[in-house]
Formats: C-alpha cells, sequence, structure tokens
C-alpha cells in the first residue's frame, strides 16, 4: 500500500484522520518492526488490536505518561493503521 492509498482508507473509515504524514510513517513503522519477525513484538501487536474499551484506556494513560497523549478516536486509528500491517505482513508469510 502507498502513501496515497493509506490516506484514502483512513478517510473513508475515520471522519477525521490524523495526518497524512503521521499515519504513514506509524504503518512504515509497524511493518519495519513485523518484517524483523521478533516473536514478542508480533503477539504483543496481536494482543493490541484485540483490546477492548477497557484495555485501550490503560494503554492510553500509558502513552501519556510516557508523553505520547491521544485520543480514543486517534488511537483507534493508529491500531487500525497497526491492523493493516499485520494485514501485509500475514500474506507475505503464507
Amino acid at each position: 500500500m502507498n502513501k496515497e492509498q493509506l490516506t484514502i482508507v483512513l478517510q473513508a473509515f475515520f471522519d477525521e484522520s490524523i495526518s497524512r504524514t503521521s499515519a504513514w510513517l506509524a504503518y512504515c513503522n509497524f511493518n519495519s518492526l513485523l518484517e524483523d519477525g521478533d516473536k514478542d513484538t508480533i503477539e504483543y501487536f496481536l494482543k493490541v488490536v484485540e483490546m477492548d474499551r477497557i484495555s485501550r484506556l490503560k494503554l492510553r494513560n500509558t502513552m501519556a505518561e510516557q508523553g505520547n497523549e491521544l485520543t480514543p478516536h486517534q488511537l483507534d486509528q493508529y491500531i487500525f493503521l497497526l491492523l493493516l500491517s499485520l494485514n501485509r505482513y500475514i500474506e507475505q508469510i503464507i
């Protein structure tokens, strides 16, 4: 998926999408981490995309404590990007 396609997908699913640059950087970083093939990272990413509302709130609070504050809507978008990266990774290994 290229930057333009990613932007179109985000705009289709989210009313107020995160910036194009932030989305692309996150998507590329997720892809890079997955390509490293670290089992613990992959397992953590899978847990993140399966988080319920309470777990997402805890994740947001942890991120805020580290100086990375996100709205619930923004976190949903980053998790969506992670899901897209996981899908890409799975397609490559099958």
